[in-house]
């Protein structure tokens, strides 16, 4: 599948790992409390108390992994019982492409071992929590979001490294530091305008001066070239236009360098419209919308729907943007 392919080409990420263990169930580090009086039972307060416990985190990513290796036994075409949101819509559409180029899509079938959890203070928000584990055999680190959905807890954000991650900063209590959207305190710039840039160096393919500022070029930011042969190969007597937009996917954590570890998404619409006698368009061949279009001749307008996710380290004051991680979806090309 796509996502494997990807993994292929991880880049190295420096520092040690920090994440919590798996033992312990008050909170994250396992703050010693009071012991209870005889005869009652007694919670830390709220604000002592993280979005999960380490064993129910445990418990949440075991659920995960065996919901995942059932969707793909029924076929790879509902994720809801392990995935919510994009991430669930892009790993549906890359089992549609692998179908289509004739590839066997598969879900990893090996254990989860030495897994570890970072997990926030309780608070305001949509509760959400990082894994980070490995399995035998494989010499990557991965990295799954869980959040809280209507449907329980769900993936909605994933990432692969061949190295762990920087380390997470904990507050007082052992509870990993959630970074706000809007906050850039000590860094480059903040999750919300790193999202927004990135979306602008799609849709300006690669040619924003400010996001080349800001964001290293690398294996993981190639869509932005691509983006730019889309619009070089645009037949005559069509128009293109791009919506291209932030998702409402975004996950972002401070670590004990000063950096800070984030997962976000972006999702794409190119439109193309032909002007008044403007001949029939197909997608180039050797382009996966020439896949999903099945070669199909538009006359009048073509939509082709794209949405990705990416991991990035945001360097404090000084230093680009390094994006670690992309996973791509192709989801569909409809038109007349």
């Amino acid at each position: 599948m796509r996502r494997q392919l990807s993994i292929l080409l991880i880049l190295p990420v420096i520092t040690a790992c920090g994440l919590v263990g798996q033992k312990g169930n008050g909170g994250p580090s396992a703050p010693f409390v009071d012991s209870p009086k005889r005869g009652t039972v007694t919670s830390p307060p709220p604000q002592k108390q993280g979005v999960v416990t380490a064993a129910e985190a445990q418990q949440i990513l075991a659920r995960w992994d065996s919901a995942e290796r059932e969707a793909m036994r029924q076929g790879g075409t509902d994720w809801s019982a392990a995935e919510a949101g994009l991430i669930a819509e892009i790993h549906q559409a890359e089992v549609r492409l692998d179908r289509l180029q004739g590839e066997a899509a598969q879900v990893s079938q090996s254990r989860i071992v030495k897994p570890r959890f970072a997990i926030p203070r309780a608070a305001a928000g949509t509760p959400w929590f990082l894994a980070e584990f490995k399995r035998p055999g494989n010499r990557l680190w991965e990295q799954i979001i869980f959040a809280k959905t209507s449907a329980g807890w769900r993936m909605v954000a994933d990432s692969a490294t061949l190295d762990r991650l920087p380390t997470p900063a904990r507050d007082d209590d052992g509870f990993a530091t959630v970074l706000a959207p809007d906050d850039r305190a000590g860094l480059v710039i903040s999750p919300q305008e790193l999202t927004r840039t990135h979306a602008r160096l799609l849709t300006t393919a690669g040619d924003d001066p400010r996001a080349n500022r800001i964001i290293l070029r690398n294996v993981f930011t190639w869509d932005a070239d691509v983006r730019k042969r889309d619009r070089e190969n645009l037949p005559t007597g069509w128009d293109l236009r791009r919506n291209t937009q932030p998702a409402q996917e975004s996950y972002a954590l401070r670590t004990t360098s000063g950096s800070a570890l984030f997962w976000y998404g972006i999702t794409e619409e190119d439109t193309y419209t032909a002007r008044t006698g403007a001949p029939g368009m197909k997608f180039y061949s050797g382009s996966l919308a020439k896949n999903l279009s099945k070669g199909k001749t538009f006359r009048e307008k073509a939509v082709y729907k794209r949405a990705s996710m990416y991991f990035a380290v945001v360097p404090k004051s000084k230093g680009k943007v390094k994006i670690l991680w992309s996973r791509n979806g192709y989801l569909s090309v409809t038109g007349s």
